[in-house]
């Protein structure tokens, strides 16, 4: 029987623009740079020149690319946005049409074929191989992901003037700043190739290391990982397994003490009036991811202990009912948080102080249902795990 051979895969076309730019760009931004220093030394102004375009370009990266083209986690005006546009340019990580397209496809297909930077197809891969590609589908294909996108006039704006914006804002105002002290080339070399290889790289590492390292605190079900050490070196974008699991929440790191200067750059654009409807997932759903996660977790671990079958039931009963009374006094604490900011103003003093009172109660409430989950947590950790 004559069997009809499959057609071959067709293979990706190598986008050689690409390739030659991002491999000429850390030979001049290193030896360039290297060169240039040892020669005529070092200028406090071209530092400054580096710095002053890292932290405008991140911040237009992460807040503005990221956090609102792409997932619109918040409301900024027009003169927010065009700053976002014009020095979201100059990290000369393509338009913001070309971006968000390829963040929402990364979203929505993570770690299957469709995924741009795709960690299943290796680090190096994701960090930066895959830019060394042609994306072959068509603009209606390619941009049917971001129709908000396409009725911006200035996102389209910025994609019909990309280049030009890149070499004004990327290459000729770094320059021009070096030209203060008389030394054009060294502010072409600070400000330009060398904060451009650093910000690419601050930004592949998310597509890379965020999706190798760290903890998976909120979701089990894709490689986003939490990476501490990876707040500070990427605007706060190294909490990346939140990031997936609440998406349009304007925050990486949703704790306190998590570094995201992402989230204070937004809070302080609303403060000044630049931005405004900052947006939150409920603290209940972030609780239930993370009692979900822990939950499997746990449930895995008595699993591979082998216990007899009576047994295991009865503690994932112990686990399910102390996960579901955290989950319940959740929920009642900020039920009653939510009435009385909506409506202490109708209210009399009295009412308000009663209102008072039942709110430390369900408080107090919430925190002997957490109390009681951790002790659960320490009970399951303490079954050993069986000789392998």
């Amino acid at each position: 029987m004559n069997m009809i051979p499959s057609p071959p895969v067709a293979r990706k076309k190598l986008n050689w623009v690409n390739i030659t730019f991002m491999c000429a760009t850390p030979v001049v931004a290193l030896a360039g740079t290297g060169w240039y220093a040892g020669v005529n030394g070092v200028t406090w102004l071209e530092v400054a020149n580096f710095a002053l375009m890292f932290m405008l370009t991140g911040m237009a990266i992460t807040g503005g690319y990221h956090r609102y083209y792409t997932h619109r986690a918040y409301d900024c005006g027009k003169p927010l946005q065009l700053f976002y546009l014009v020095f979201g340019a100059t990290a000369v990580e393509n338009s913001v049409l070309n971006w968000a397209s390829d963040h929402r496809r990364h979203h929505r297909f993570v770690d299957q074929e469709e995924d741009p930077y795709n960690i299943l197809k290796g680090g190096l891969y994701a960090h930066i191989g895959w830019i060394f590609y042609k994306d072959a589908r068509r603009p209606r294909e390619k941009f049917n992901n971001i129709p908000d996108l396409l009725k911006d006039p200035l996102a389209r704006w910025q994609d019909r003037w990309y280049l030009p914006i890149v070499l004004l804002a990327t290459f000729a105002l770094p320059t021009y700043v070096g030209l203060i002290q008389g030394r054009p080339v060294g502010g072409l070399l600070w400000g330009g190739f060398l904060r451009i290889v650093v910000v690419h790289h601050m930004t592949f590492l998310i597509n890379s290391a965020a999706h190798l390292y760290g903890s998976r605190p909120y979701s089990l079900r894709n490689s986003a990982r939490d990476n501490w050490w990876l707040g500070p070196l990427t605007f706060g974008e190294g909490y990346h397994n939140f990031h997936h699991a609440f998406q349009a929440d304007y925050r990486n790191g949703v704790r306190w003490w998590q570094f995201d200067v992402t989230k204070w750059w937004i809070l302080a654009m609303v403060g000044l009036g630049f931005a405004r409807r900052p947006r939150r997932a409920p603290e209940g759903l972030i609780l239930s991811a993370r009692l979900r996660v822990e939950s499997q977790r746990l449930k895995a671990k008595l699993e591979a202990a082998a216990k007899p079958e009576m047994l295991r039931e009865k503690l994932v009963s112990r686990l399910e009912a102390s996960r579901e009374r955290l989950e319940s006094a959740m929920a009642r604490y900020q039920d009653a948080k939510l009435q009385y900011h909506r409506r202490k103003d109708q209210w009399s003093a009295e009412m308000r102080r009663q209102w008072a009172a039942q709110i430390a109660q369900r408080k107090a409430e919430f925190r002997t249902a957490r109390s009681g989950w951790r002790e659960i947590i320490r009970a399951f950790n303490r079954i050993p795990h069986p000789s392998p």
